[in-house]
């Protein structure tokens, strides 16, 4: 009988914490607005499909969106988290990243014109595209030198 109760008691116990549970993510799904629900979904349908161009493409105007507009600081902390996770995903940003970091490595800024050269198996446009995104996340800033543009790694614990 007393091993009864405690499973009860065990199971009531599991229901009001998996209500609870669901409850809480009902209501943070509420929270984003479905324009934003619809954009993360079609960039993780890019992705899925192998269009990393047209995935990055998304997220770099869902990142200058979020600059643009002022979202609110829940809404874009959670919004760039999901960037990120999607960001993961692709193998060209993620080696972009890589080499610049490696290359400052050793200097305390690559060229862009090296970039390209050392990351020859990418497009150009890749490449600028990969970096303005690390640009709107914070982890590398561009300075012109001339003809030629900098990159300087930011140090930030978002990626």
């Amino acid at each position: 009988m007393e091993a009864l109760m405690i499973s009860a008691l065990g199971l009531f116990a599991l229901g009001v914490i998996a209500w609870e549970a669901w409850r809480e993510r009902v209501r943070e799904s509420n929270r984003i607005p479905a324009d934003w629900h619809a954009a993360l979904g079609r960039i993780a349908n890019e992705q899925e499909l192998g269009h990393y161009r047209h995935a990055r493409q998304g997220i770099l105007q869902a990142c200058r969106r979020i600059e643009h507009h002022q979202e609110s600081a829940r809404l874009a902390r959670y919004l760039h988290v999901r960037l990120a996770s999607l960001l993961a995903k692709d193998p060209i940003y993620t080696e972009v990243v890589r080499t610049i970091s490696s290359a400052c490595a050793e200097e305390p800024a690559v060229s862009e014109v090296v970039l390209c050269l050392t990351l020859g198996d990418y497009l150009v446009e890749d490449i600028r595209q990969c970096m303005a995104i690390a640009e709107s996340f914070g982890q590398i800033r561009r300075r012109e030198a001339g003809a030629d543009s900098l990159v300087i790694p930011r140090p930030t614990p978002s990626m």
